[in-house]
């Protein structure tokens, strides 16, 4: 089968570039060797939009973060995924963190970031009263947002389909093969795609895609990182961060959209790209970094840990690595997308696009281009009036099955039936947040399984955790 471009990798930079590749007259697949989108570093992150005032000035994520994230406002609205408004206090301890205060003060003056302030010991108690004492004043960053990174994913690639792009699941490239000048053959464990542009957003395994198609220009390598979930009860509004160190941006404390807060993350570089592993070390480091933030923290209200790796392109001045190959032409790179990157895809998207121009690709806009995406009814959410006209409608709609979350039947059925459905357990709880409340899917995952099965027409035993190898339900002990 023939394209013009092969996206290979379906994190928040794949699906942001699918999602940008759509607006145009283009044949586009996208490649994930996983059973679904986000299911690797892009849900395994805090999803701060950061504004730009971190990145220093010059580099890439300097060029691309402010700009990504100033257009998140008008993506929540036109592909209806949630967005919070929280600020970001960078709060200082120290006359040299004050003193970094000022450079991110300057960091954001220089790369064009509004609505940046430095606080006082008294604003800064005024806005967050429980903060600790200790504290000598901060940065706050007002135009800072929250999103689920998961949920951005989902609705980039959606509209993409929408739009004429395809998807491959569950295809794990694993051969590139150059065919005369202007094209490429990419080989999966199913099927084979001639293209002529590839666009490598591979994550962690950039370099080892690149390498299929005889490029060695970087080298990758995760920087693992332990995230906490906690309750629906912290007493503070604004995303908190410690003054930054060289690599990381440090222990935060993190509002969602949803209500629940993080606390996230470690950052320690690992040889193993495949480990997503908690350990004990790494949740006390985060314990104590909320707490050195707020003193009165209770780590009772931890209700699941998790840990993910961020995308390390090395020796390349922790920046990104976005470039046309210089040795194989039409091999685009969208590599080492650390953070900022969630705040920075929109806008890496459109980078990508014109380095895919500048390499030859002809680029029509479509005329049929719809920029809307629908989102399946968030329940809870809802008035009471409007959760009545569902049940009217459908009385699968007042059937809650996530007590925790309020999640009703109809629900689920409709994430599973959505563009991009849901096919797992992980996938319905990414659509809908079955699953995600204090009870951690204690009471409600057999029911989701059971609808799961149910709608996709099997056993099941066949329905899987996330992966295909993932299964949960082996047979009957009784019966």
């Amino acid at each position: 089968m023939k394209y013009d471009v092969v996206i290979i990798g379906g994190g928040i930079t794949g699906t942001a570039i699918a999602h940008e590749l759509a607006k145009y007259q283009l044949k586009t697949i996208l490649l994930e060797s996983g059973s679904d989108v986000a299911a690797r570093a892009s849900k395994q992150n805090g999803a701060v939009i950061h504004p730009g005032y971190d990145p220093h000035p010059g580099t890439m994520k300097a060029k691309l973060n402010p700009p990504g994230a100033r257009m998140y406002p008008k993506l929540a609205k036109e592909l209806g995924f949630k967005i919070r408004q929280t600020g970001t206090l960078v709060v200082a301890y120290s006359d040299r963190d004050l003193k970094k205060v000022d450079e991110l003060l300057n960091n954001a003056k220089v790369n064009g970031v509004l609505g940046v302030e430095k606080l006082n010991q008294e604003q800064l108690r005024n806005r967050e009263p429980q903060i600790n004492p200790e504290a000598l004043g901060a940065l706050l960053a007002n135009s800072t947002t929250m999103v689920d990174s998961f949920e951005v994913c989902i609705a980039f690639m959606e509209n993409a389909m929408e739009n004429g792009v395809e998807i491959g699941l569950s295809q794990q490239v694993r051969a590139i093969e150059k065919r005369g000048e202007e094209d490429f053959v990419v080989r999966t464990q199913d099927h084979e795609y001639e293209t002529r542009f590839i666009v490598n957003a591979a994550g962690i395994h950039a370099d080892d895609v690149a390498a299929m198609a005889g490029i060695h220009e970087y080298k990758m390598q995760g920087r693992h990182g332990n995230l906490c979930v906690l309750d629906k009860v912290l007493p503070i509004h604004t995303v908190m961060f410690p003054c930054p160190g060289p690599d990381t941006k440090g222990i935060a404390l993190i509002p969602t959209v949803s209500g629940n807060f993080l606390i996230g993350s470690t950052a320690t570089m690992r040889e193993d790209k495949y480990d997503s592993t908690n350990d004990a070390h790494g949740i006390e480091e985060l314990i104590a970094g909320a707490k050195k933030l707020l003193p009165d923290f209770d780590p009772g209200c931890v209700i699941r840990e998790f840990a993910g790796q961020r995308p390390v392109c090395l020796d390349n001045d922790n920046d990104f690595y976005i470039k046309e190959s210089y040795t194989v032409k039409g091999f685009i790179h969208a590599a080492g997308i650390q953070s900022p990157g969630i705040a920075s895809a929109p806008a890496v998207a459109e980078y990508v696009r014109d380095l895919l121009a500048n390499a030859g690709l002809e680029l029509k806009e479509k005329t049929d281009y719809n920029p809307y995406r629908q989102p399946i009814p968030d329940f809870s959410t809802l008035s009471l009036e409007e959760k009545d006209e569902l049940i009217k409608k459908d009385p699968a709609w007042g059937r809650i099955v996530c007590r925790c979350e309020t999640v009703p039947e109809g629900e689920i059925i409709a994430a599973i039936h959505q563009t991009l459905g849901a096919r797992t357990v992980e996938g319905v709880k990414r659509r809908t947040r079955a699953g995600m409340g204090r009870c951690q899917s204690g009471f409600c995952q057999f029911r989701v399984m059971h609808i799961l099965a149910q709608e996709l027409g099997i056993p099941e035993e066949d329905v899987r955790f996330e992966e295909n190898e993932a299964q949960v339900l082996y047979g009957k002990l009784k019966g």
